[in-house]
């Protein structure tokens, strides 16, 4: 089977270098011409002054994003990787993902997460305390407004009766959802909902443990195959050769059978160095992986 890729787009200053427009929608373009099959904006809303919050105060917002990148293309898959679900009212966002789906001709992925980030929860008055339970109660409510009118839910946190809303998603029964995180919470719903588990950068041991993880979830509620492993993977060229970036995705392949990667390219100084650095893993990194 021929290796995946898929990257990120500069929606954030993440990958090094100020956010913008122009990058975002020439970053989608790039990735469809070389042959990425999706591209991911990030989701952030309001952050703080701390450490881990100062790559994410420039953040456009996703869905935006998507609708500037699924126009600019016609082929590329396009997503967040993730979207925190408890923050936006999910029948408000049931409707814009639909809108994005319908509009793109069906490339939506649903990448969908809880977060971390409890300042921006609170700035929000969101309660992190119900960030999990939130997740899942959110994504039934979006199942539930993808389906057939008229559509009902009665939740913990949301209900409403024999009500319409449209339009419906033209994926059908829905876009699929990617999965975040890698506690047993989150292994417990990329079980139940998603066709792509997708964590963060693991150790290849913990990879394989958490894995294992997602194939016990998977069992317990009767799913025969558990969802495809998509492991992010930082790239940044000014610290690693192409033939060092082979060495280390090939042994995630031998040791954790992954057959899909979603490359975050860091450490750009503009957009002109990570359309080239896209340009080169394609080039000298994807033909050798195998």
């Amino acid at each position: 089977m021929t290796v995946r890729f898929s990257c990120r787009c500069p929606n954030t200053d993440y990958l090094g270098f100020e956010a913008s427009p122009e990058a975002i929608v020439a970053a989608a373009k790039k990735a469809e011409e070389l042959g990425y099959d999706a591209i991911f904006a990030n989701d952030h809303i309001i952050v703080g002054s701390d450490t881990r919050s100062a790559a994410w105060t420039n953040c456009y917002d996703p869905l935006v994003a998507l609708s500037y990148m699924g126009a600019a293309t016609s082929r590329i898959r396009i997503g967040v990787s993730v979207l925190i679900v408890p923050y936006r009212n999910p029948i408000a966002t049931a409707k814009a993902l639909a809108t994005i789906d319908r509009m793109s001709g069906g490339r939506l992925i649903a990448g969908v997460g809880v977060g971390w980030n409890e300042g921006e929860y609170a700035a929000l008055g969101v309660p992190f305390a119900d960030r999990g339970a939130r997740t899942n109660e959110y994504l039934r409510v979006w199942q539930a407004c993808w389906g057939p009118d008229k559509v009902s839910f009665d939740g913990k946190f949301v209900q409403f009766s024999e009500m319409y809303v449209s339009p419906k998603p033209l994926q059908q029964p829905h876009p699929p959802f990617w999965s975040g995180g890698a506690s047993d919470g989150a292994m417990r719903r990329a079980a139940r909902y998603s066709v792509v588990w997708q964590p963060t950068p693991l150790p290849a041991a913990d990879l394989v443990e958490r894995m294992g993880a997602l194939k016990r979830a998977s069992e317990a509620i009767g799913r025969a195959d558990p969802p495809e492993t998509r492991m992010s993977f930082r790239v940044d060229f000014n610290k690693s050769s192409p033939a060092d970036v082979v060495a280390e995705l090939s042994r995630y392949r031998e040791t954790a059978g992954l057959e899909a990667f979603q490359v975050n390219f860091h450490g750009n100084r503009d957009l002109a160095q990570l359309l080239d650095s896209m340009e080169r893993f394609m080039a000298e990194v994807k033909p050798l992986v195998s």
